[in-house]
């Protein structure tokens, strides 16, 4: 009888086991997932804030060679000067 319990014990630690393993693999995947969507919506902003900023060099060009007041988006805000 006692080895009966003793098995029963090393099965139950077993199936413990492996709940905290698929536990820890599930946590493993979110926490991938979650660094992925992260970096790709920092990697966006990094672009948009490029192409807004390459779009304000060419206005800042352009209004060199004509002095008007100018107007560009700049990180979702308008930005008018006089050069």
């Amino acid at each position: 009888m006692e080895l009966i319990q003793r098995d029963e014990f090393f099965r139950a630690i077993d199936e413990f086991l492996n709940e905290v393993e698929f536990i820890e693999h599930s946590l493993a995947l979110r926490i991938n997932q979650k660094c992925d969507e992260e970096k790709n919506l920092l990697l966006n902003k990094v672009q948009s804030t490029t192409v807004h900023l390459h779009h304000f060099e060419k206005k800042v060009s352009q209004a060199k060679e004509g002095g008007s007041w100018i107007s560009t988006p700049f990180l979702g805000r308008q930005l008018a000067f006089n050069i």
